[in-house]
This record gives structure tokens, sequence and C-alpha cells, in this order.
């Protein structure tokens, strides 16, 4: 079934008159819609990425990684996992993976997981 409905709508996007079939049509053209969703998207991807490189968004994400470990309880462990060496040596996980990389800090591997023995920290500490 197809309607005789005929409306004369404003597009959203580019303002130009036209003529829509629906009560619910807002842009002239399917290419008008997808200018306008990616100006959307892109306008999105702008506010997040100003929203994480805020300084208070920095704040909290350390905050975040500290809080989850206790300083005391690392240090009396004999093995660390990458993220509590990274909170022991306020390092960034790329950081210490670049440091394993280049064998300055040996691992174990217990299948994908790296298990770092706490004598191999100590010229970091």
């Amino acid at each position: 079934m197809s309607s005789n409905i005929r409306i004369n709508r404003i597009c959203s996007y580019c303002n130009q008159t036209f003529v829509a079939k629906t009560f619910t049509a807002k842009y002239c053209s399917h290419t008008c819609n997808q200018r306008d969703y990616k100006k959307k998207v892109k306008e999105e991807k702008l506010r997040q990425s100003k929203e994480e490189f805020s300084t208070d968004s920095k704040v909290n994400k350390l905050k975040k990684t500290t809080a989850t470990f206790d300083i005391e309880q690392l240090k009396a462990k004999s093995y660390l996992s990458i993220s509590e060496v990274c909170v022991l040596l306020n390092m960034c996980d790329s950081t210490v993976r670049k440091l394993i990389k280049e064998d300055k800090i040996k691992t174990l591997r217990l299948g994908k997981k790296h298990i770092i023995p706490k004598s191999q920290l100590e010229e970091f500490i």
C-alpha cells in the first residue's frame, strides 16, 4: 500500500524545501541523510576526545589504576603482572611492554600472560 500524502518540508541538512511522502521525513535525499549522520558521528567523536584529554579525566584515570592495587601488598609479592608493575613503577602499560620486548625486564609466560619476578624490577625501583 502506498499513501498519497505529500507534505512540503525543509531538509535538516541542506535547508532546501522538498516534498515529503511521510510524516517522519527529515531529509530531501539519501545523500543529505548520510552527510548529516557523518557530521553527527564526527561531532560526537570530537566531544569524546575533548572529554578524554581534559586534565580532570586524566587524573581520574590515574586514580582508578592506583586505587585497584595496594602498593604494600604489591611490594610483598614475589611475582607481578604487567598492570601491577605499572602501578609499582608508576609507568604506563606501553612502557613496561617496551622494556619487556627490549629484554630489560625478563618475564615468565603463562599462556598469554606475562609474570614478572620481583628480582627483575630492582634496577627500576
